[in-house]
């Protein structure tokens, strides 16, 4: 699923508006940057950035200070069941990973949970210089872009090589499973049942059937004995380059404890790229790690059919392509089943 980019001041890209996004005026974000601080400050800009699907998301200049303020959506506003106090998800990771590991990420400066100043938790991070791939006007060479994902792949390998305890959302305990094939089985059931709540059609299959062929390979999904912290969201957005280079990984929302197969660019669209499988350390995988990985795959375009029922985009036609690319997908899924037998 994607979730919010920060974006580089002085770039002009469109923000994405959607109902999940709770904006605050100009006085409010000025009373959230002065707690934070800790003190008065004399000058005070802020800006919107864009791209973020979820969360509203500024640049704060507050004198001399650059900060990026990330806000949850209004309690009132529904949102998927997996996307529960995700705000506080990122807060926490960002503290874990800059204890724990060394990774170009944004530090987290500042945590609000009072819900005092706009009614629902924010918290400040570092600005981090430079724009996201995914905007980029002139794309950088192919070189280039081969060590980037190259990185990417040496920067999930760090990440996964803390563990944890259960398989789970961090921040949601009641999804916590001793074994990855019932904590499969919850997140698509999460997601099938936002997608009844909102009558959103899942194409081409029953949500029984869907469990059902899951169901079936837990055999190979229990494969994977221990749950190491994954990172679900590394696509092109979240990667921030400036003249030629990664500056680091941006939003922290979406980490898990699961398997390292669920690391973003395993599922990508497409066949995971050979420099992030360099970067990462796995270049060969068995067909029982083929089909989780095709699992992986279902579960993300999944994903992104629910959200638009959730995000009520301006543009109603965000995502409309991943309907084809969940039941090509599923179609995969089946043939390589077949293949097993």
């Amino acid at each position: 699923m994607q979730n919010d980019n920060m974006k580089a001041s002085g770039t002009n890209e469109t923000v994405v508006r959607s109902s999940s996004k709770f904006q605050q005026t100009e006085e409010i974000l000025r009373i959230m940057a002065e707690r934070a601080l800790g003190k008065s400050v004399r000058s005070f800009r802020s800006k919107e950035l864009g791209g973020g699907m979820c969360n509203a998301v500024y640049l704060v200049e507050a004198d001399v200070l650059k900060l990026v303020l990330k806000i949850a959506p209004d309690p009132s506003v529904i949102t998927m069941r997996h996307e529960k106090d995700s705000i506080l998800n990122e807060a926490n990771m960002l503290k874990i990973f800059e204890e724990k590991i060394d990774i170009p990420a944004p530090k987290l400066i500042y945590l609000d949970t009072s819900d005092d100043v706009c009614g629902a938790p924010y918290f400040f991070m570092s600005f981090m210089e430079g724009t996201p791939l995914m905007t980029m006007a002139e794309k950088p060479p192919k070189e280039f872009i081969f060590e980037l994902k190259r990185q990417i792949g040496l920067i999930c390998r760090k990440i996964s090589s803390l563990q944890a305890e259960s398989f789970g959302i961090p921040v949601m305990p009641e999804t916590y499973r001793d074994n990855n094939c019932d904590f499969i089985l919850t997140l698509f059931r999460m997601l099938l049942q936002d997608a009844s709540d909102k009558e959103i059609e899942v194409p081409g299959i029953s949500h029984d059937e869907l469990l059902a062929l899951i169901e079936a390979e837990r055999d190979g999904l229990n494969e994977v004995k221990v749950p190491c912290y994954i990172h679900t969201d590394t696509w092109d957005g979240n990667l921030m380059v400036k003249e030629n280079r990664l500056q680091g990984l941006i939003d922290y929302a979406a980490v898990l404890y699961g398997d390292p197969l669920m690391n973003h660019d395993f599922h990508d669209f497409g066949d995971p790229c050979e420099a992030f499988l360099e970067g990462y350390g796995k270049t060969e995988f068995t067909h029982n790690e083929l089909i989780r990985i095709s699992i992986y795959k279902i579960w993300q375009r999944l994903g992104m059919i629910v959200e638009r029922g959730y995000r009520n985009y301006e543009d109603k036609n965000q995502y409309a392509w991943v309907l084809g690319e969940f039941t090509n997908e599923v179609d995969h899924f089946r043939m390589l089943i077949s293949k097993k037998i």
